[in-house]
């Protein structure tokens, strides 16, 4: 199976939480090379360890996004 380089000008992984589950995958993602941790993101850092966690690697949690309200 032949690999694809994936673009870090476009392409961004986001997590609907941030367990566990969420920080191995995303952990190995970065430790490969894939992705660099900014484009990486998780959508909740309620648990204070866990947002440690992804930090010591530089992932932090997405920033709501701004819509524009005419």
């Amino acid at each position: 199976m032949e690999t694809v380089p994936i673009s870090t000008d476009t392409y961004k992984l986001g997590f609907i939480g941030a367990g566990k589950m969420a920080e191995s995958i995303a952990r190995g993602i970065f430790r490969s090379g894939v992705l660099p941790p900014t484009r990486i993101s998780t959508a909740v850092h309620s648990n204070p360890l866990c947002r440690k966690a992804f930090e010591s690697f530089g992932v932090g949690p997405s920033r709501p996004s701004q819509r524009r309200r005419d």
